[in-house]
């Protein structure tokens, strides 16, 4: 009899540390936030998507798109797109709770710039308003501290902080958002 009660009692120990264990290997995620494009000086609003693919306890990788726009007034804005994939490391674990991690990765930046100008003549007291619109392709690396918390069992809430750089054109995007996500 104190066998089997002793066999019961190692199973039921066994079949709950297996469930306390997260076996959900994808997420994802949507965050929004603020950033400053260019040397800091344009304010943009930032919104992402992530999908998370954890690898083992320390390691996991993603791949995100991400949009923000600046309004310096109706004809004149800055935007821009960006995809990324990173690796992140979890020096305290991923499979709890809180989980922090730090990333790096490439990010491919496609950024966009419009605004107006205008041509004065004095001489013959006229002005010709010009559009000008610029674009242009950056590669860059970025770097990207984060933390997540998960709220029940699927459900994820957290904070970034990333700065992205371009290789040739120096500061591109820097920030911080606040991020949502669910366990797939």
């Amino acid at each position: 009899m104190r066998r089997t009660v002793l066999i019961t009692i190692a199973l039921i120990a066994v079949f709950n540390l297996g469930a306390q264990v997260n076996t959900h290997k994808l997420d994802y995620k949507f965050g929004a936030g603020l950033g400053f494009m260019g040397s800091g000086d344009v304010m943009a609003q930032c919104f992402e998507n992530e999908l998370t693919y954890k690898i083992n306890s320390y390691f996991s990788t993603s791949i995100s798109l991400g949009l923000g726009r600046t309004f310096k007034d109706v004809q004149s804005h800055n935007d821009y797109m960006s995809g990324s994939l990173n690796l992140f490391i979890s020096p305290f674990k991923n499979n709890r709770r809180n989980n922090f991690k730090i990333g790096a990765g490439y990010t491919l930046i496609n950024e966009t710039a419009s605004y107006s100008s205008y041509d004065i003549n004095y001489s013959e007291g006229t002005y010709n308003p010009n559009f000008n619109y610029l674009t242009q392709m950056v590669n860059g690396f970025n770097v990207i501290l984060e933390d997540e918390y998960m709220i029940g069992s699927r459900f994820l809430l957290g904070g970034k902080i990333f700065m992205t750089g371009g290789v040739e054109e120096g500061g591109i995007v820097s920030g911080g958002m606040i991020k949502v996500g669910i366990l797939l």
